[in-house]
């Protein structure tokens, strides 16, 4: 959660410039490799890798917050339904706190998207706990 917060308390400058220079790194090398000799990257192919970055951290970020969420309440009960809907909106409810925040940093929004991806990243996260973990814990029992 911190380290949610802490990037979405970058300027929306020093942001771009982060995911930038990740999209840079990640997809230039994987262009190299792949694209016809000598073809450049268009500028439009770039930034639409640099949007799925954007919105794939999103996913990643809170799909770690509903892993370990998931994985911390399931030590406190042994009702799935209950570790399902306690992780899940934790991890909702602090992405909508997460995005509300964003509205008071400079150059940044809050977009009902961004949660909804977060939301989605944290549902996963959750689901891998109880489909995978819990089921690796009973057949170890």
């Amino acid at each position: 959660m911190a380290l949610i917060s802490l990037a979405s308390s970058q300027p929306a400058d020093e942001s771009s410039k982060l995911s930038g220079g990740l999209t840079h790194l990640v997809f230039g090398t994987l262009w190299g490799w792949f694209s016809p000799e000598g073809q450049e990257m268009s500028v439009q192919l770039f930034e639409t890798f640099e949007f799925v970055v954007r919105k794939g951290a999103h996913i990643v970020a809170f799909f770690v917050l509903g892993f370990c969420t998931a994985n911390t309440v399931r030590q406190l009960s042994s009702n799935r339904r209950r570790v399902f809907w306690i992780a899940l909106l934790w991890g909702s409810a602090y992405g909508a706190l997460d995005e509300f925040h964003q509205t008071f940093v400079p150059g940044r929004a809050g977009m009902w998207q961004d949660w909804l991806l977060d939301t989605i990243g944290a549902l996963l996260g959750v689901w891998v706990v109880l489909r995978f973990v819990w089921r690796k814990k009973e057949q170890n029992s």
